[in-house]
């Protein structure tokens, strides 16, 4: 099924096959298009108001850069998530981030620790999708920041931004919670084992979706 906030922005100069490249990386890396799901050339077409042409072109192009997956005589399909993905960028993070939330505790001052909860994504409506995962980097983002190391927030919000569609399939609500209250604590002990659960948790999640999708569509999931 399509997300419904797929749309096409009319009045854009843009040409028109970079707008659904656009919208189609958009919904993947945020997690509306799901690992495994069919992209139909027309059924995408018909949602966008569009020829076919365009959508083919977008989803070429998104195949160049390894978005989604063609089988033949079949179609395009959203490409999955490995395995080994996951346990590759998760360890990355506990590594980066737990050292980043125990510096921002010891240092981090009153005032830098109430802007930091106003970035606290829970509140959102769990439909709100883009809205929840762009206040999450926010969140991580600024925690990173607080360590006072320049060069590891950098790796930290680079790291975030490649494995965007992994931390959608795993997010957890309400997680967030538990970092703040360590690091309102000024406990940096406190506050990396609290982020260490956070990130176990989206991880442990993300692999299920993982291991489910790794194997993408099976010939049924394409119309014949």
């Amino acid at each position: 099924m399509l997300p419904r906030t797929l749309r096409l922005k009319r009045g854009r100069n843009t040409p028109l096959r970079t707008q659904v490249t656009e919208i189609l990386r958009d919904a993947i890396l945020s997690g509306q298009l799901t690992p495994g799901s069919v992209l139909i050339e027309r059924e995408l077409a018909e949602r966008l108001g569009l020829s076919k042409t365009p959508v083919r072109e977008a989803l070429s192009l998104l195949n160049h850069e390894g978005l989604v997956q063609t089988v033949p005589r079949k179609g395009y399909f959203v490409s999955p998530i490995t395995v080994q993905d996951v346990h590759n960028y998760f360890s990355l993070r506990l590594i980066l981030e737990c050292a980043s939330a125990e510096m921002a505790a010891a240092r981090a001052t009153e005032e830098q620790i109430e802007q930091l909860a106003s970035l606290v994504p829970d509140g959102y409506p769990a439909e709100d999708i883009p809205q929840l995962l762009g206040r999450n980097v926010e969140f991580h983002d600024a925690i990173a920041r607080l360590s006072g190391n320049e060069r590891l927030a950098a790796l930290i919000r680079k790291l975030l931004l490649e494995m965007a569609r992994i931390i959608a399939v795993g997010y957890v609500p309400q997680e967030h919670e538990k970092v703040m209250l360590a690091l309102r604590a000024r406990n940096p002990k406190a506050a990396a084992a609290a982020m260490r659960e956070h990130i176990c948790a989206v991880r442990d999640k993300a692999l299920r979706v993982a291991d489910a999708s790794q194997l993408g569509p099976s010939d049924d999931s394409f119309p014949r």
